[in-house]
């Protein structure tokens, strides 16, 4: 019966750290704190960061994203002119694009790689990042970062 119980306790420390985990990653990306510059919103294209996920053996950064077309069905481009900026104040610059096909109010998502590396244990959040979606620059500031360790087996 011991057993039991503790099984159940193992099982349920678990499911709380992993729950635990989404939800703090959750109220991390709706902090008011970040502020986010879309000049198409509504019209053309609606834009939505879903996290910077840092790898701290790497020390590399990729940004993950949703855009939503609200114009006809198109080929978009994705990450021109990208500058990035960390609160030490390297920056962090590359034109490499993606392209994607956006349908009409159908959700695309999207990662770019931030050039460069970044030390994980000084800087937390990227103070400025811009790029272009398209014909519209989207323009990012003070996006925490998610250091974790990835694998790359995976």
């Amino acid at each position: 019966m011991r057993r039991l119980f503790l099984l159940l306790g193992f099982a349920m420390v678990a499911m709380l750290t992993v729950s635990c985990s989404a939800i703090h990653q959750k109220i991390k990306y709706s902090n008011k704190d970040i502020q986010i510059s879309n000049p198409c919103e509504g019209e053309n294209l609606d834009f939505k960061l879903i996290s910077l996920i840092g790898d701290k053996e790497e020390q590399t950064l990729v940004l993950n994203c949703r855009l939503i077309n609200r114009d006809v069905n198109k080929d978009i481009r994705v990450g021109g002119h990208l500058v990035a900026y960390d609160t030490e104040g390297n920056e962090h610059s590359g034109n490499r694009t993606s392209e994607y096909t956006a349908k009409t109010d159908k959700k695309v998502d999207f990662s770019i790689d931030i050039p460069g590396k970044v030390l994980p244990k000084k800087v937390k959040k990227m103070a400025v990042i811009s790029f272009d979606i398209g014909d519209c620059n989207i323009e990012m500031r003070n996006v925490p970062i998610i250091w974790k360790k990835i694998d790359k087996e995976k």
